[in-house]
Formats: structure tokens, C-alpha cells, sequence
């Protein structure tokens, strides 16, 4: 078996077929083989930077190689993107990459991709609720938006309440108004629900080390399920410095890049949960690596999913089989939304978790009447015969 061609879909800012406020630009990854098998990847959110990475030096890699040496693709391509930097829009085309030999891979296997990772290590899967929600707003709706998840069965989510007051200072400090109007939403919930909803705050690295204290200490009050990506990605030791501060859980971070990364962000010992993401960190592959890492320093891992349906369906796969899963991130306004455009199974959350994908590879296809959509664009590099 080898690959015969490396097809990118990428889709109109402005189309309905991705209904979301969030620019988040997906690509989807097909890659096909001469047996007629396809894998299906995908990753975000520059699709132009991705996508020349794919049709680039990744195509000229990959053609006419057999997909499912998933280990020794990854090494050659990491050498070669080692050379100018290991990160960035190369690594995430990589991402995409591996994904989609692993689900080419369960496909020829006619397994699930969890199979192939070691099987089960549940038969659910636990989740929360990223908040980006069109219906409620979680600033001016914070109850509403709690009460609405939990008749769902849904029992933890994420805010991000800070955001808005960083850009005043750079990061740099938070006035005590704006601290209590960054609270508010959590008081709320916590005076409407108790402690019926588990609630995560994500800060999205916007804040120095000085206001991160102030902003950490007063959310500890609330119980959060943890604080997320307080300050931004750079100097380890910050994170040190930080978690003396607090007793309040520190999760990092879909920012950090491979197992490398994450292997010094743990050996701070400031870190409680680990958040690595699929579509950026390097793929199934890279994910799994970085979760034996965390079992390893007796961390969980809550995988990060800020993406399309593939991303959704490939944490599923990852949360199935490690034995050290937290709780998987997901979106109700996707799940139950756009991803249903995209790809012909859904995922959905039901009573709080999430049923394991079976079928094989990722339990998914691409909905290929999509390819001819006016709002699609569809890029194919072929091997040259």
C-alpha cells in the first residue's frame, strides 16, 4: 500500500457549512492510497500556512510512501522540520498527518482507532462543556447557560471571564472593579446551582505572573475544576512561581508543542492537569506519548478540543484508551451543530459523556458531496507516475 495523493478541503470564512463566531479556519486532511482506503485528518487555524505545509515538503515525503509506517514518517518529517524550527504550522500540517494514517490504518484493520492504541480503558467517556455558546452568553447569562447544561446532564464547564480586561493593560494588571466584574459570572452559578456544575476558568495565557497571583487567588474561593493557560507560554518556572500562589489546580496546555515540552513543563512540578491538543502537539501519536508522560508524574489528562469533528472524534479515541483521562473538553454548538455538516457520523454527548466511537479508524467519513460545494475549495497533490 502507498499513498497516491494528499487532498486538502478548506472552507469560505463567511460559509454556513461552519456556523461558529470563532475564526477558527479548519483544514481537512484526506489522504488516499492505491488501494482505494482514505484517512481522514485535520487541523487549525490557519488553513493557507497548513496547507502549503502539506502540499509542500510533507507531499514530497509522504507520496508513495506506505501510510500506516505512521513511526517512521513522523521521524523523517521531524527531522527534516527540525532543521528550521520544530513548531508551528509545520507541525500542525503534521498533526493532521498523523491523524489520518491512524485512521487509514484502523480502516485497514477494520478496528477503531482506540484498538490499535491498546483498547479500552472505559466505556464512556466523561466531558465538559466549552462555553462557546450562540444561545447563551456566559457573561451576561451565566445561570441560564448552567441550568441549560445541566438538564442535559452536562456537570462541568469552562469560562473565560478575564479576557475582556487584559487587553487594558497588556496583561500586566487587573483593577479590583474588574476583577469583581470577572467574578460575577461565577458568584452566580455558584449562588443559583451550588455545586452542581464544576466550573473551569481559561485565562488564554493573557496575564504576567503579578496579576496571575491576584486572579488565581480569587477564583480559589469559587472551587474551579481548575484554572487554565493563566500566563503565557515562555518562561516554565513562571508556572513554579505561580502555583505557590494558589491551591487552585494549574491545567497547561494545548500551547506547549510535543512531548519535549511537556516533559519540562512537568518537571517544574507546578502542573495538576495536562492539556495537550491533537491538532497542534503532533498528532495521536504525540498525544498518547505526552499522556504516558503524565501517568508516568501521576497527572491526568483532559485533551483540549477547539476544532472540527475529526479533532472530536480523534480525542474520543485518545480519552478511550488512557487509563489517566480527566475529562475530555467538548462544544455543544459544534457537536450538535456545524460537525454534523462535515462529516456523515456524529459525536454527540449524551448525559454528560460520550459514547466510544466504534467502526473503524476514527468511526467517521468526510461527507464528500462537500468537495463540489461553491464554498469549499478542494487542493489535490498527486504522485507523479
Amino acid at each position: 500500500m502507498h499513498v497516491t495523493a494528499i487532498e486538502t478541503v478548506t472552507y469560505d470564512d463567511d460559509s454556513d457549512l461552519i456556523d461558529t463566531e470563532r475564526d477558527i479556519d479548519i483544514t481537512t486532511l484526506r489522504i488516499h492510497t492505491d488501494e482505494g482506503f482514505v484517512g481522514l485528518g485535520e487541523t487549525f487555524p490557519q488553513a493557507e500556512m497548513e496547507t502549503a505545509a502539506l502540499h509542500g515538503p510533507i507531499a514530497d515525503h509522504v507520496l508513495g510512501e506506505d501510510p500506516r509506517d505512521v513511526q517512521g514518517l513522523r521521524d523523517d518529517l521531524a527531522t527534516y522540520f527540525n532543521y528550521y524550527g520544530h513548531a508551528g504550522a509545520e507541525l500542525r500540517a503534521m498533526s493532521a498527518l498523523d491523524i489520518a494514517c491512524w485512521d487509514l490504518k484502523g480502516r485497514v484493520a477494520g478496528e477503531p482507532i482506540y484498538q490499535l492504541l491498546g483498547g479500552k480503558a472505559r466505556e464512556e467517556i466523561p466531558t465538559y462543556n466549552t462555553s462557546y455558546e450562540q444561545e447563551y452568553d456566559f457573561m451576561t447569562e451565566p445561570v441560564a447557560l448552567a441550568e441549560s447544561l445541566l438538564d442535559q446532564g452536562i456537570t462541568s464547564m469552562k469560562i473565560w471571564p478575564f479576557d475582556e480586561f487584559a487587553a487594558k493593560t497588556r496583561g500586566q494588571r487587573i483593577s479590583n472593579s474588574d476583577l469583581a466584574a470577572g467574578l460575577e459570572p461565577l458568584e452566580r452559578i455558584r449562588d443559583a446551582v451550588g455545586d452542581a456544575m464544576d466550573i473551569a476558568v481559561e485565562f488564554h495565557g493573557l496575564w504576567s505572573v503579578t496579576p496571575a497571583k491576584k486572579l488565581v487567588r480569587a477564583v480559589e474561593r469559587y472551587d474551579p475544576l481548575w484554572v487554565e493557560d493563566v500566563i503565557r507560554k515562555g518562561d516554565l518556572d513562571a508556572y513554579a512561581r505561580l502555583a505557590e500562589a494558589t491551591e487552585a489546580p494549574l491545567c497547561v496546555s494545548e500551547r506547549l508543542m510535543g512531548r519535549y515540552e511537556f516533559r519540562q513543563a512537568l518537571r517544574t512540578g507546578a502542573i495538576d492537569v495536562v492539556m495537550p491538543d491533537i491538532c497542534w502537539t503532533g498528532g495521536l501519536s504525540e498525544a498518547r506519548a505526552i499522556a504516558d508522560l503524565a501517568e508516568a508524574e501521576h497527572l491526568p489528562v483532559a485533551p483540549h478540543n477547539s476544532g472540527g469533528p475529526v479533532l472530536h472524534f480523534a480525542d474520543a479515541h485518545l480519552s478511550a484508551t488512557i487509563p489517566n483521562l480527566y475529562v475530555m473538553e467538548t462544544i455543544r454548538d459544534r457537536y450538535d451543530g456545524w460537525h454534523r455538516t462535515l462529516v456523515t457520523e456524529p459525536l454527540s454527548v449524551e448525559d454528560g459523556r460520550l459514547p466510544i466511537p466504534e467502526g473503524p479508524g476514527l468511526g467517521t467519513k468526510f461527507d464528500e458531496s462537500l468537495l463540489d460545494h461553491p464554498d469549499t475549495h478542494v487542493r489535490r497533490t498527486e504522485l507523479e507516475s
